[in-house]
């Protein structure tokens, strides 16, 4: 999201906003608004808003989008605007036409309003998107419970209608009344790239039969006609409406010249396909209006307006922007109108007609069927006498006739029986094998494909995951010529969850053979980023990637819905497991794909494309711990450019703070740095206090730009466990300067040798050390096998989730990335209880190397005002066997932060030897970010334990109460810790029933526990009644 700002009226740049931007057609309005130097304001919903419509603007320093709904106000800083373009709730007229929803009548009438009092305050000129479809409208005479319609579909279709009609009439009474420089622009069925295929009308699900590789199904007659206008013509004619002179109080229908019935949509749809797909006429599934009768355009040639994209052509860029590769040959659909209607007249008997793959399988009705002969007598050829009367045969041809009927008799039989068996053979034995072996086949290309993509080889990634598209697909093609014997065997329900799974894992297929596309960068960058080789990165590559992750999407999409059609109760038992996983694995795939593409959206720049980009690494020493992870010893600054690392320099982090006291650099310092290490002002070793990585990282930020004067472009923090863990995946690495091999399982106490001991403040020792170890691993890591990749990825992600590898970035699209993933370091935001235990050593010394952590929190109701009570229990043992460094006493200061609101009732310490301490009275409570903190201090000397005990109400909104009967818990993880011991308990109140928990709980006859190792963030859920 773009930084808040105020948004007002500039005479330099014109100013827009947009409702509804999010969507298909917003969104191409709004792309096309920045092309020609507009500053544009999305507000929308996302309710039929895609955020990946609108994320490749959010670089362009001209967009700001707003997640809001606008039927509850506009935000406070939309001070005034230049034009307004109302498209909320259009979108959804066209995507849920029989679907009613509060919001979009809503929409139509209080947001409406709402974006029109804006108009009148500034002045604006006001554009209302609306639908054709208004002509439509119509009302019952006489019986008020069929106002609408006389079923639910046309109560939801009309009652929407008519949201629309009102929001004309808004339009129409401030236009009226207070002057508004308004205009109306209808709609019909818009369609182009980006569309959404479960739209209304023919042609979305026409598409996606396509890309399905199913029949086309037309239901009626196909007489049936829509209006269709590709999307840039739709866009043209909005700009044309609102930016043309004497548009005001105008209302302009943008539509082709004519109307295109569902049968010819069907075959132009059909002659651009790359397969061949068959037309299939179904009984129509109810009446459906299509009168557009009073209808005019003549006033768009007022505007100059034309449409410029044929049917034909929109529906090649429409396939080919889906990654179809379709038929351009010419096409006239008119023809098939002609010859059905022909057809249609000259059926007068029993037959299948085929209209070029149509199939009309019903009888006509006027036709007969011959019955058997009730006489089973055997009637055979006789002569004729001479009164041409039929004579009888007589006994000797009686044995001919029987003796030659008994070996003719014979050679029927066997016919009859080759005839069965090959037709048992045809249409059951074939379709049965050839069904398994497909889905065998595609089971295995899946797999092939998954470890592809693990090792990031986009040729055998798209190669696998075609294979598996066809497999399914053929597999599927299969199964339908079997459905004869599901229904023959009364299992058509089976028959319909078989049919859609293959659908699915076919679309899937597709989606992961165009996510090859987004491979492909990752293969370039890391060829290239090295920086000897002479490798170039193209940018167009990033582009390529977006729109093949675009498509991928899509197919997720239609993959997810045809598995909505899987009853799980017909899957097998033996694999209902691998059923559930993929149906996970598909709905975390959608997910994926939105990450992805933001990640290709900030990448190039990120990696330099546009400039030279400049990051800083802190290196921090997890044994001497601090908020963020440890101690900043060393940083490292890198330069990449063109996605080329340029280069890397290492320094310790006492030369920059040494020109701190030189150039007598003032920074404000927190109170526990200047109290317990007597400094005066903020050095950059010290910047780390906030326990949020990002805002640490703007602290130090601000003061190596005091420093140095340069801007950095992002940061990242490592620690220890990080480059363990990248040891174990490259192997020991020989470091010639120390004759000595660096592994996972020495790098600790050869860090602490090599740059701790004996060590002193602008030494070269920890420098050069880290700089040795740090190019070996870079180039242990880019010559890493194919195979090793995974290992790689999986590490990264590991020390990703358990805070020891911390990525921010200043100004980059990656940002929301990272923080909904929790990567960025920053601390989680939640309205449920929270917990967060930081510690800071700041007494010198690398004591955590040797100090043991135990967490316990209990929470408990024990009255009936059903405020939450909470213990919490931090043990610490010193392990260390002298006060001798790197170990010696734990000088600890501990912050415990808190859902805001929280009260502190009691604090104590407990010593080894038993003795308490009550130090309620000194302990210091502030604010970290929008948490409550509980701070104090203490010193753990060698082979000593200490407790820390506190006990605090719970803030008042996390409660358990009759209305709420709901706890949540987020337990945060400090970067830099490892494996704690950690337990949590929960005592719900007295008479209360558990209604439902997360898995991760036990469940006990007086409470829910948890306990084990802390190594990534902890949510726990709990439900009662």
């Amino acid at each position: 999201m773009p930084k808040q700002q105020s948004i007002t009226k500039s005479a330099l740049i014109p100013t827009v906003l947009i409702s509804g931007g999010a969507g298909f057609i917003g969104s191409h309005l709004a792309e096309y608004l920045l092309q020609n130097k507009a500053r544009v304001v999305v507000l929308d919903n996302f309710k039929t808003g895609k955020e990946v419509h609108v994320k490749h603007l959010l670089t362009n320093p001209n967009f700001a989008l707003y997640d809001v709904d606008i039927n509850e106000g506009l935000p406070v800083d939309i001070q005034s605007v230049d034009y307004i373009f109302h498209l909320a709730g259009l979108e959804e007229y066209f995507y849920s036409k029989d679907y009613l929803s509060l919001e979009s009548l809503l929409t139509n009438s209080l947001g409406t309003k709402n974006l029109l009092d804006l108009a009148k305050k500034s002045s604006a000129k006001f554009l209302l998107g609306s639908t054709i479809d208004v002509y439509q409208i119509r009302t019952a005479q006489a019986d008020l419970a069929q106002y609408f319609g006389s079923n639910i579909s046309e109560e939801n279709r009309f009652s929407l209608l008519e949201a629309k009609r009102f929001a004309e009439a808004i339009v129409w009474e401030y236009f009226k009344k207070h002057n508004i420089d308004a205009r109306i622009v209808r709609l019909p069925e818009v369609y182009g790239p980006g569309m959404d295929l479960n739209s209304s009308g023919f042609l979305g699900g026409y598409i996606r039969n396509v890309l399905e590789g199913n029949s086309i199904d037309i239901y009626g007659d196909g007489e049936e006609k829509e209006y269709y206008l590709y999307i840039s013509d739709a866009v043209s004619g909005i700009i044309k409406a609102q930016f043309n002179e004497n548009t005001k109080g105008n209302i302009y229908s943008i539509i082709p010249k004519e109307s295109i019935s569902s049968l010819e949509t069907a075959y132009l749809v059909k002659s651009v396909a790359d397969s061949k797909l068959s037309v299939q006429f179904k009984p129509s599934l109810g009446s459906r209006i299509s009168d557009y009768k009073g209808i005019s355009n003549e006033n768009t040639k007022d505007l100059g307006w034309k449409q410029k994209v044929g049917m034909k052509d929109g529906i090649i860029k429409t396939l080919q922007s889906l990654n179809y590769s379709p038929n351009t040959n010419a096409f006239k659909p008119a023809i098939y109108i002609d010859n059905k209607i022909k057809k249609d007249e000259e059926i007068k008997t029993d037959s299948i007609v085929s209209l070029q793959g149509v199939k009309i399988t019903s009888r006509p009705k006027d036709t007969f069927v011959l019955n058997e002969p009730e006489n089973k007598d055997i009637i055979t050829p006789t002569t004729k006498d001479k009164n041409n009367f039929i004579s009888k045969p007589t006994p000797e041809k009686k044995r001919k006739i029987f003796k030659g009927f008994s070996f003719d008799g014979l050679k029927i039989i066997s016919s009859i029986s080759a005839i069965l068996l090959s037709a048992f053979l045809v249409f059951v034995c074939i379709p049965v094998i050839s069904t398994y072996f497909s889905i065998k086949s595609g089971v295995s290309s899946l797999n092939s494909a998954k470890e592809s993509l693990v090792t990031m080889d986009s040729e055998k990634l798209e190669k696998n995951a075609t294979k598996a598209y066809e497999s399914f697909r053929q597999g599927r093609i299969s199964l339908r010529k079997l459905r004869w014997a599901f229904s023959l065997f009364g299992k058509d329900n089976e028959y319909k969850s078989y049919d859609k799974l293959l659908g699915s894992l076919s679309l899937f297929s597709r989606a992961g053979s165009l996510g090859s596309g987004a491979v492909k960068p990752i293969e370039s960058v890391l060829n290239t980023i090295r920086p000897d080789n002479s490798n170039s990165l193209d940018p167009a590559i990033f582009e390529n990637a977006k729109s093949s992750i675009s498509g991928m999407k899509d197919y997720i999409g239609m993959a997810k819905a045809d598995l909505l059609g899987v009853d799980e109760k017909h899957i097998p038992k033996r694999y209902a497991s691998y059923f559930s996983e993929f149906k996970k694995f598909l709905n975390d795939s959608q997910n994926t794909s939105d990450h992805i593409y933001t990640v290709m959206s900030g990448l190039p720049q990120a990696l330099g494309m546009n400039g030279e980009k400049r990051y800083i690494v802190w290196f921090q020493n997890s044994n001497e711990l601090r908020p963020t992870g440890g101690f900043i010893g060393s940083y490292a600054l890198i330069k990449l450019e063109n996605g080329k690392i340029k280069n890397i320099f290492i320094d310790d982090i006492y030369n920059p703070d040494g020109q701190i006291d030189v150039r007598n650099i003032k920074t404000e310092v927190p109170t526990p740095i200047k109290g317990f290490l007597g400094e005066e002002t903020l050095y950059l070793r010290n910047s780390n206090w906030d326990p949020d990585f990002t805002k640490s990282a703007q602290n130090f930020d601000d003061i190596y730009f005091k420093i140095t004067g340069e801007t950095i472009d992002g940061y990242m923090a490592i620690d220890l466990h990080f480059v363990e863990g990248l040891l174990r995946v490259v192997g020991p690495v020989f470091l010639s300067a120390y004759n000595e091999d660096i592994s996972a399982d020495n790098l600790d106490e050869r860090a602490q040798y090599y740059s701790g001991f004996d060590y002193k403040e602008g030494s070269q020792d920890k420098k050069s050390f880290l700089a040795i170890l740090g190019g070996k691993l870079l180039e242990s890591i880019f010559s890493l096998d194919k195979k090793d990749m995974p290992n790689l990825v999986d590490e990264l992600k590991k020390s990703l989730d358990q805070r020891h590898f911390q990525i921010y970035f200043s100004n980059n699209p990656m940002s929301t990335f990272l923080k909904e993933k929790m990567w960025d370091g920053s601390l989680v935001s939640t309205d449920g209880d929270y917990l967060m235990v930081v510690n800071a050593n700041l007494g010198g010394t690398k004591s955590n190397y040797y100090v043991e952590n135990s967490m316990s929190y209990e929470v408990s109701s024990l009255t009936r005002d059903g405020v939450l009570r909470a213990t919490l229990t931090l043990e610490y043992k010193n392990n260390s066997e002298t006060d001798a460094w790197p170990g010696g006493p734990y000088k600890d200061y501990v912050r415990v932060l808190s859902q805001s609101g929280a009260k502190l009732t009691g604090a104590e310490i407990v010593f080894n030897n038993g003795v308490k301490e009550d130090i309620l009275k000194d302990m210091v409570t502030s604010n970290v970010g929008k948490y409550t903190s509980f701070e104090t201090s203490f010193v753990l000397d060698p082979k000593n334990t200490v407790k820390l005990v506190l006990g605090y109400d719970l803030s008042p909104n996390v409660s358990i109460s009759k209305d709420s009967g709901t706890y949540n818990l987020k337990w945060q993880k400090q970067a830099g810790t490892d494996s704690d011991n950690i337990s949590f308990s929960f005592n719900p109140p007295f008479g209360s029933m558990l209604n439902g928990s997360s898995s991760n709980l036990e469940i006990t006859d007086t409470s829910l526990k948890y306990s084990g190792k802390f190594n990534s963030d902890l949510n726990f859920y709990i439900n009662l009644r």
